[in-house]
């Protein structure tokens, strides 16, 4: 499917300007610089209830200006005006859906179960690409022998600011189970590699693209990296990343226990495994959620790290939970 130009796609909204509402990609060539043909990209979004951010989402892939791109969009039955939007786009989509479903990982398997590329990507329905980056994608890997690759990745916060995202390569393995380093929306593989290691886990929720990176990097221990800002992460009120993020340090844990017996030292090991547990002790001993009671923060905190009970900034974190400045 060719991507539409500007003028074909629907009006953008009133008050919005700029990429991608006013501005489109820059125009590509039928073919690669050396004559062969663009891969095809397949791009799914998962959606449910994101209708104030799904059109900017929709607008981001469809101007990318690519010329060989199969779009799908995989809705879990939206009750807000999220499949209005998609139905004004359907011209130019290669499939959607919008039923009930088991949740956002499952929607991801469900979508790249129809896809045909040879280049995969999902980018969720509150987030979306820059310009220009499924070319540069598709040209990096004509240009390299590599299964993933991933690029920057800017945050755009609750309030609206834009904070960029870090242009450094991702750290060796180890340092991965202390912290993902791969922001989902700016990954990309080939399909080969998905059917490899079978795709998302849908046990989990939360935590499921670290959980997928960790398997990628068993078959390729790094993304080849390039410092190109490829799409903008969106933190809100309404996000999972914003609202349960006692969920993710959970499902965390999951991928770090499941991972640590590839470091091959046992030293090295015990470290990272002290480390991952006090990362996890100070979340919920520090947490501000006041949906949590205290005694049951202070229970999980310890259940990671009991050895806190003997330490005096324990106790000053106690009293922060319970008298709050």
């Amino acid at each position: 499917m060719y991507c539409p130009k500007i003028d074909d796609i629907p009006p953008p909204q009133i008050d919005k300007t700029g990429w991608p509402w006013t501005e489109t990609s820059d125009p590509l060539s039928d073919y690669l610089p050396d004559g062969s043909p663009w891969p095809k990209i397949s791009i799914v979004t998962p959606s449910y209830n994101q209708a104030q951010f799904l059109e900017e989402t929709i607008r981001s892939v469809l101007l990318q200006g690519y010329p060989n791109l199969e779009y799908i969009i995989i809705d879990g039955g939206s009750t807000d005006d999220s499949v209005e939007i998609i139905k004004r786009y359907e011209p130019w989509l290669t499939y959607w859906v919008s039923e009930p479903d088991r949740g956002q990982s499952f929607a991801i398997n469900k979508g790249f179960e129809k896809a045909t590329g040879d280049i995969f990507g999902w980018i969720n329905s509150d987030d979306y690409y820059a310009p220009n980056v499924l070319s540069h994608i598709a040209t990096m890997f004509k240009r390299n022998q590599t299964s993933w690759i991933s690029g920057v990745c800017d945050t755009i916060t609750p309030d609206r600011q834009i904070r960029l995202g870090n242009e450094s390569e991702p750290p060796e393995f180890e340092n991965w189970l202390i912290k993902c380093p791969l922001r989902q929306p700016s990954v990309f593989w080939q399909r080969e590699l998905w059917q490899a290691v079978g795709g998302v886990d849908t046990r989990m929720q939360y935590s499921f693209d670290y959980e997928l990176w960790m398997r990628f990097s068993e078959k390729q221990s790094r993304p080849t990296w390039t410092t190109r800002h490829l799409a903008y992460f969106r933190v809100h009120q309404s996000s999972k990343t914003f609202k349960s993020r006692e969920n993710f340090y959970r499902e965390d844990w999951v991928v770090f226990r499941r991972n640590i017996h590839r470091v091959d030292n046992i030293f090295k090991r015990l470290s990272l495994n002290f480390k991952r547990r006090e990362k996890c002790a100070n979340f919920y001993i520090s947490i501000s959620n006041r949906s949590i009671p205290v005694p049951k923060k202070i229970f999980i905190g310890l259940s990671y790290a009991p050895w806190w009970i003997f330490r005096k900034n324990f106790y000053y974190k106690i009293k922060n939970m319970i008298f709050p400045c």
